[in-house]
């Protein structure tokens, strides 16, 4: 019996125009109603995650940075922080190198250098909310705790980043490629299923309890973690050989589809 959802957003929830699902907030109030917990487990940032679901997000659980801040309802958020030593290694690694943008994620602020191209900027855009960018220098002075960097290259993260950042980090940190253009550092043992593990202690739920939803190399610790596991249609097939099952497109509402229909839900405009 499911007792705990979990789902990635960007090519899963959310359509390919960032559209979250119509029939969210009814789904919500009903998997309330039958004590079911919802969480969201992004690569997003926490104010790039939370206004996207307005009034919804006072009461939700929202797992951000894959794993590097978690934030239950009411508490104080649950954050693990880079070394400043390791956010300069990663800016030294990049500073002569035109294609790879490094944003900064903390939990108040996104920062990213001023030298990033239009097209680079567009993208970050497309993700990421109150971002300043600055001098590239100035980058290595922010004194806020970054919980994860996020490299952007429009060439594509795993060719061209994923090789260099693997060299130099793969027994320290963890490593994610997150979408065709961006890959993520965080602190050793910080993935979405090392926080929904903890999700699952703290509510005293299984993985046989528990339903998932992803779509690429960030969520495959997602989809491990539950026994109802699902990647999208979208999803790399690489991704989706990690997935008990495959979900309809994020384009075809498929999350929203793939609950009430194993739950037996029933919707408006389902």
């Amino acid at each position: 019996m499911v007792q705990l959802i979990v789902t990635d957003m960007d090519g899963t929830l959310l359509d390919d125009n960032k559209r979250l699902p119509l029939e969210l907030a009814n789904l919500l109030e009903e998997l309330y109603h039958r004590d079911i917990t919802f969480a969201v487990a992004s690569g997003r940032s926490p104010i790039a995650l939370k206004p996207l679901f307005g009034e919804l997000a006072d009461e939700m659980i929202f797992i951000c940075d894959n794993g590097a801040c978690v934030m239950y309802p009411h508490e104080a958020p649950i954050l693990h922080n880079l070394s400043s030593d390791v956010i300069h290694h990663v800016l030294d690694l990049f500073h002569h190198d035109p294609n790879t943008v490094p944003v900064l994620c903390g939990f108040h602020h996104i920062y990213f250098p001023k030298e990033a191209g239009t097209e680079a900027f567009e993208e970050i855009k497309r993700y990421y909310l109150s971002f300043q960018s600055v001098p590239y220098q100035n980058l290595y002075a922010i004194d806020e705790p970054i919980l994860k960097i996020a490299l952007c290259n429009l060439m594509g993260t795993a060719k061209h980043v994923y090789p260099i950042m693997m060299q130099e980090f793969e027994k320290t940190h963890e490593l994610s490629v997150s979408g065709k253009y961006w890959m993520d550092i965080m602190c050793k043992g910080i993935t979405k299923g090392s926080a929904v593990a903890m999700l699952q202690e703290r509510l005293g739920i299984t993985a046989a309890e528990t339903m998932s939803f992803g779509d690429y190399d960030n969520d495959i610790s997602l989809l491990e973690s539950a026994q109802y596991s699902y990647a999208m249609e979208n999803a790399p097939k690489h991704v989706q050989q990690h997935a008990k099952f495959i979900a309809p497109s994020n384009n075809r509402n498929g999350v929203v589809h793939v609950i009430c229909n194993t739950l037996g839900i029933h919707l408006e405009n389902k």
